[in-house]
Formats: structure tokens, sequence, C-alpha cells
């Protein structure tokens, strides 16, 4: 399948997964939904891995090494952005982490040595401006009328933004080297080991943590139930397929392009907000949607 189109297919799961996120986020605390998650994603990313022939692999200690190290950035990215999403507003945070596209598309073309026509740049700068325009937040009326990013889980989210640009070109070094199934086996063994030791340390000094620290990340208060362990475990698996998806396309098209497009779940994630949480689609968002739809032509242009 088309590469690109194999982007899209990610994105739209990803925008799918960050609305159960939300949800199970909020019942039982992020950093659970975090553990719970990343444990089912190593499960099955394992699984496919060694049904790939990742046991009978030669091995580059320097790029196993690599690969692990990201998984260890990406565990600390996912609490980031768990957590942005349980302090949401889901409007904003979803296309502050998503502005990762971007920034991964002109990474690639910094380190990677990748190409852009004009046409493509220009598809860069309108994703871009459309991914910040989704998450803007307007108060006050008239001259007192103010847009800004500010929500409790900006920060979060802006940590995720980061880590995940940086991840999204480096991972391109084992997918190539090995396939995308063990590339993302590996990290994941990086994403385990993070998230347990993070997770079992906030719990044990649990007593000095603030109360959000608490009640937003431990879900202290909130009770560990069936449903809530089978949604953060559907969490788990809905990422890892949507993975598996984008380190497929990663494998055989430009690292910019791929990026760019799989970044587009927002789209999704605010309409769920406008329509799961009653959250209102502001002008600044009905414009974001619209340069979203310009790059996205652009970006999809032959070179």
């Amino acid at each position: 399948m088309n590469p690109l189109v194999l982007a899209l297919i990610s994105a739209a799961m990803w925008g799918c997964t960050d609305l159960v996120t939300s949800y199970v986020g909020r019942r039982i605390g992020s950093l659970r939904v975090v553990v719970i998650a990343v444990s089912t994603s190593l499960l099955l990313a394992g699984s496919v891995a060694v049904a790939r022939g990742a046991l009978s692999t030669n091995y580059d200690p320097a790029i196993v090494g690599g690969t692990l190290l990201l998984g260890v950035a990406a565990g600390v990215a996912y609490i980031g952005v768990f957590t942005a999403f349980r302090l949401g507003p889901l409007s904003v945070v979803s296309p502050t982490i998503s502005a990762y596209g971007a920034l991964a598309a002109f990474l690639a073309v910094i380190f990677l040595n990748e190409h852009l026509t004009l046409a493509h740049v220009g598809g860069v700068i309108a994703v871009g401006i459309g991914i910040s325009l989704l998450g803007l937040q307007t108060t006050g009326t008239g001259r007192d009328r103010r847009a800004s990013l500010a929500s409790p889980g900006v920060a979060f989210a802006l940590v995720g933004l980061l880590f995940f640009a940086i991840i999204t070109v480096l991972l391109t070094i084992p997918i190539k080297a090995y396939g995308w199934s063990t590339a993302i086996a590996l990290s994941r063994v990086g994403n385990l080991v993070t998230v347990w030791l993070i997770f079992l340390a906030l719990y044990r000094y649990r007593a000095r943590l603030p109360k959000w620290g608490r009640h937003d990340l431990l879900g202290e208060g909130q009770h560990l139930d069936r449903f809530g362990f089978a949604l953060a475990t559907l969490v788990g698996l809905g990422d890892t397929v949507a993975f598996f998806i984008f380190a497929a396309a990663l494998e055989e098209g430009p690292t910019w392009a791929v990026s760019l497009l799989s970044s587009l779940g927002p789209i999704i994630v605010v309409l769920g907000g406008l329509f799961g949480y009653r959250e209102r689609l502001r002008r600044p968002q009905v414009v974001g949607l619209g340069a979203l739809a310009v790059g996205l032509v652009l970006a999809t242009l032959p070179a």
C-alpha cells in the first residue's frame, strides 16, 4: 500500500485512540493507563516481531542500544501525553501534541537530507499552522478577546511534541536496519522499563506529591475496575497497531511526509471533543481545519 495512505490510516487510528485515552485517563488516572497500555503494547509488539523472525536477526549493539534509549524517551513522552489528555481540554492538547509532525518534517530535511519541493514546504507550513490553530482557545469578548494555548494540559503536551518529533526521525534508523516490527518491539522494551520505574517511584513517594499528582497521575480515589483496565488495554493495542502502520510507512516512504500526514489525528479528536465533551469549535479551529486541508493537498503532491 502507498506509504502516504498508511500514514493517514495511522493518523485516523491515533485520533480514535486519543479519544479513548482521554476518557479512561479521567476514569483511572493517566499513569495507570500508561503502565497498562505499554505493558499490553510490548506483548503485542514482541509477539509480532518474533513471528517475523526477530530471534534469528543479527543485531548491531549500537543500533539496539540507541533504539532502547528511544524507547526510554518515548516512555517519558507517553506519560506527558497521557497526562495532557487527562488534564485537557482535549481539543487543545491533542493538536498541540500533533504539531510534532511539522517539526519532524523539518528535522528529516536537516538530518536525513530529504528534499522537499516548494509545494511540499507550503504543505508543511500549512499543516503546522492548522494544527496550532486547532489548539487555540479564545476568551473574553470585543476588545478584551484573547487567543492562547493556555490550558492545564499544554505543558505536558509540549513535552510529548518535542520528544515525539525527535523519536520519529531517529526511529527510521532501526526500522530500515531491522524492519518495522523489530524496531517497534525494541523501543517498547525501553518504554516498559521507563514507565514502570517512574510509576513505582511515584507510588512509593506518593505522600510527598501534590494533590493533582496523586489524583491525576496515580488515580488516587479512583477505582481500577475491569472496564477501566479493558479500555487501557485497548489503548495499548490501538496505539501499537497504529505504530506498526506508521513504521511500515516510514520503511517505504519519505520521513517528512509520513510524519506530517500521521499527525492529522487531531481532526478526529477535535470533532470528538466537540460532540463527546461538548467543547465548542471556535473560529480559529475552523480556520485551522481549512489550513489542514490545504496542507494535506500540497504535502501529497508528487515531487
